[in-house]
C-alpha cells in the first residue's frame, strides 16, 4: 500500500465531516453570538480529549508556546471571519476562503524547505476556480477585496494559511513526538482561551446563558466530529502530504455541499463546470503528492531560538 494512502483517506473523511457540519451548525440558535459559539466548540473539543491529554502530561514551556502560537492563528481566523460577516455575505467570505490553499502554498515556501511547488500551483488553480464558480452561484459576491470586511477576512485567511505549514514546522521542532490529536486538542484549548478573552472584553459571553438543551446537543456533536476529529485528521495528514494539498480538500467539501443541494435543485452549467474543475484539480494534486521525489533528504535548521534541533526529513 502506498504510505500516502491513509493520509488522503483521512482527508476524504475530513471533507465529508466538514460538508456535514454546515447543516448541523444551522440547527443551533442563530441569534447567539457566533464567536462565543466557536470558542465554546473549541473548548469542548479540547475537554473531550482532556483525559488523554492529562495522561500524556502537560506540555513543556516550548511546546506550550507553540500551542499558543498555533491557537492564536485559529483565534485570529475565527474572529476575522465573524467580524467580516457583520458587513458582508457568507458568499463573499467563501469566495475569499478559496484563496487559502493558494496562500498556504506560499507559506510552505517560507516555512518549509521543499522542491518547487509550481506544478502543485498549476494543479490547484482549476480546483480553486471551480470552487469559486460553484460558490458564486449562491449569491452575488460584490465588494472590493480591500474594503474593511474583505480586508479583515483576508487577514484571517492569511492566519489560516500559516496554520498548517507552521504546524508541520513545529512538529519537527517544539512539538516533535506529539500525537496529531494531542497537538490539535492543545491548539484548540489555546484558541478557545483567546476567543473567550475576546468575547469577555466585548461583553458577549452572556450568550452562553441562553443556550437551550438542543443547542448544547448540536454543539457537542460539532465539537466532537466537526472540530476535534477534523483537526486531528488535518494534523495527521500534514505529517505526510504537503499542507497546501491538505487544505485543498476544502474544495472537495464545497463540491459535496453543492452535490447535496443538487439533489433538490438541478445544477447550472457553471456549477457543473466548477465541479469538474474541482475533481480535475484534486486528481492532479493527489497524483503529484504520490510521485516519488528526486530531491535528497534535507535538514530543517531551527531559525528561531528554541524552535528545536535539526531533524532530517525525507520528502
Amino acid at each position: 500500500m502506498n504510505p500516502l494512502f491513509p493520509a488522503h483517506l483521512a482527508m476524504l473523511l475530513w471533507a465529508v465531516l466538514i460538508a456535514v457540519s454546515f447543516p448541523a451548525a444551522a440547527q443551533v440558535d442563530r441569534s447567539l453570538d457566533a464567536v462565543v459559539l466557536t470558542a465554546l466548540r473549541l473548548l469542548l473539543s479540547a475537554l473531550l480529549f482532556l483525559p488523554f491529554l492529562l495522561r500524556r502530561g502537560l506540555p513543556s514551556p516550548r511546546a506550550a508556546g507553540a500551542h499558543l502560537l498555533l491557537g492564536s492563528l485559529l483565534a485570529i481566523y475565527f474572529a476575522c471571519l465573524f467580524e467580516a460577516l457583520k458587513y458582508t455575505s457568507a458568499t463573499d467570505t467563501a469566495l475569499l476562503y478559496a484563496l487559502v490553499p493558494l496562500f498556504t502554498l506560499g507559506a510552505e515556501r517560507l516555512l518549509l524547505p521543499a522542491p518547487s511547488s509550481l506544478l502543485r500551483f498549476i494543479a490547484m488553480l482549476p480546483a480553486a476556480f471551480g470552487a469559486m464558480l460553484i460558490i458564486s452561484q449562491g449569491g452575488t459576491a460584490g465588494a472590493a477585496l480591500f474594503d474593511y470586511p474583505h480586508g479583515v477576512f483576508l487577514l484571517g485567511c492569511v492566519a489560516m494559511a500559516l496554520y498548517s505549514p507552521l504546524s508541520k514546522r513545529l512538529a519537527e521542532g517544539a512539538l516533535q513526538g506529539r500525537q496529531p490529536a494531542e497537538v490539535a486538542a492543545w491548539n484548540m484549548l489555546a484558541g478557545a482561551a483567546l476567543l473567550f478573552l475576546f468575547c469577555f472584553s466585548k461583553g458577549r459571553a452572556g450568550d452562553l446563558l441562553r443556550l437551550r438543551l438542543l443547542d448544547w446537543c448540536w454543539i457537542l456533536y460539532l465539537a466532537l466530529f466537526a472540530t476535534l476529529v477534523t483537526f486531528a485528521l488535518l494534523h495527521f495528514a500534514i505529517g505526510t502530504i504537503p499542507p497546501a494539498t491538505v487544505l485543498s480538500y476544502s474544495y472537495l467539501s464545497t463540491l459535496l455541499v453543492a452535490m447535496a443541494h443538487w439533489t433538490l435543485q438541478s445544477p447550472s452549467t457553471l456549477e457543473l463546470l466548477g465541479g469538474l474543475l474541482i475533481v480535475a484539480g484534486m486528481v492532479g494534486l493527489v497524483g503529484l503528492s504520490t510521485r516519488t521525489p528526486r530531491c535528497k533528504p534535507y535538514s530543517i535548521q531551527a531559525q528561531a531560538k528554541g524552535l528545536g534541533q535539526p531533524v532530517t526529513v525525507r520528502k
